[in-house]
């Protein structure tokens, strides 16, 4: 694959934002097919393809060669921090929000249709309760000697 220096063709090739945004646009079409599948990857990968936990929090991570292969391409980082208990591990996913969002609007998803080129316009009308005013007399002695 050619074009401005980015070969989509390697797997793990880590794309930028904009990258993928170019790469969707380009005239070549194995080079949008390319960034397309590798987008729809990364949106369906989920956590519990890398890591499983039971009721009682025990963590276990998938071996990397068990990995399905869009869990190997939705993963963004792994990082190993060595403690006095063992390892840390983190395990850092791409941002699965914007490939879903790439994708919709690759495929015309978040496009407006030509009717809505328009503003448009929402006409509320709110119409509170009806107000009733009630007068409260006294039937004390102080109007008793009113109506005498």
């Amino acid at each position: 694959m050619h074009g401005r220096g980015l070969d989509v063709s390697k797997k793990n090739t880590p794309l930028t934002t904009r990258q993928q945004r170019a790469a969707l646009a380009s005239a070549d079409a194995d080079r949008r097919e390319a960034v397309v599948q590798e987008l729809e990857a990364i949106a369906a990968g989920e956590a519990t393809d890398v890591i499983r936990w039971d009721a009682m929090g025990q963590v276990q991570l998938t071996p990397s060669d068990q990995l399905p292969e869009r869990a190997r391409r939705s993963i963004k980082k792994v990082k190993v921090t060595p403690n006095a208990h063992g390892n840390t591990i983190e395990v850092e996913m791409h941002d699965k929000l914007s490939a879903l969002r790439l994708l919709a609007k690759h495929r015309g998803l978040l496009e407006p249709n030509s009717d809505d080129q328009r503003p448009s316009m929402i006409g509320i009308n709110v119409t509170g309760p009806k107000v009733t005013t009630y007068e409260v007399k006294d039937n004390g002695e102080d109007n008793e000697d009113d109506a005498q």
